[in-house]
């Protein structure tokens, strides 16, 4: 009986690797936006009126002629004076953190098995 080198096979089978990679998930804008508010605010206003008094002349008293021309008089008033100025009235931060989570990722590989098939010799 004579010997012979055993034979061999190479079975392979595939191992998953899992790493990450960053991709781009969602792009955010920030905008300002300005809000029109309507204030109701209470102001003190003053006028000047006109006031007419009648003096009654005593008799035998001297009246220097008055003008022929008629009398002006301005009278004034005071009026809501609105302006508006703008003002910072507040800081905004905004910064990126990166949160840390775990996932359970799935995959399927295969693997190669070894199967022996004997038929009878002829």
């Amino acid at each position: 009986m004579s010997t012979r080198e055993p034979e061999t096979i190479v079975l392979s089978e595939e191992q998953a690797r899992v790493g990450t990679r960053r991709v781009a998930a969602e792009r955010v804008i920030l905008r300002r936006r300005v809000v029109t508010e309507t204030r109701t605010v209470e102001v003190t206003l003053r006028r000047e009126e006109l006031e007419v008094e009648h003096v009654a002349l005593d008799a035998g008293q001297a009246v220097e002629d008055a003008p022929r021309e008629p009398l002006v008089i301005v009278l004034r008033e005071e009026v809501p004076d609105v302006s508006v100025r703008v003002r910072p009235y507040e800081q905004v931060r905004v910064s990126v953190e990166t949160v840390t989570e775990h996932q359970v990722v799935q995959t399927d590989v295969r693997r190669e098995r070894l199967e022996v098939d004997t038929k009878p010799a002829s």
